[in-house]
């Protein structure tokens, strides 16, 4: 098993998600404040500014195919993709195909697993609150 990089949060939502991990705030919480913050999102290929072209890094686990994606655009490792698309959360997660999950800052030790359960919950929560 690989050794997991220490977290030292750089902004607002990783301040929360290391709230959460000690349990001052739920990880639904977490999840729902993400989707206004930006997530860097690993490309294996590059995209254009509409997002043309972008093929997400995929980390599999348990036979699960989990979307990788970083709150801070210095956390991707440079071996793991060439480019990285900038994007809201709630872009993020609504635009997640059925089936898969996300992995949100893999590689650390503060990383977050949303299994495809829980991506289709969340997705639920958004739409929502998109429509309120």
């Amino acid at each position: 098993m690989a050794t997991l990089l220490e977290f030292a949060p750089e902004n607002a939502i990783e301040r929360r998600i290391l709230a959460a991990r000690t349990g001052d705030v739920s990880g639904d919480a977490v999840m729902l404040e993400m989707a206004a913050a930006d997530l860097f999102v690993p490309s294996t290929r590059k995209a254009d500014p509409e997002g043309s072209g972008f093929r997400p890094v995929l980390l599999e686990q348990d036979g699960i195919s989990f979307v990788a994606a970083f709150t801070a655009t210095g956390r991707q490792p440079r071996d793991m993709a060439a480019y990285a698309l900038r994007m809201t959360g709630r872009h993020f997660f609504l635009r997640l195909p059925p089936g898969y999950g996300a992995v949100l800052n893999p590689g650390y030790d503060a990383q977050m697993l949303l299994p495809p359960e829980g991506v289709t919950a969340l997705q639920q929560d958004l739409k929502k609150t998109q429509s309120s």
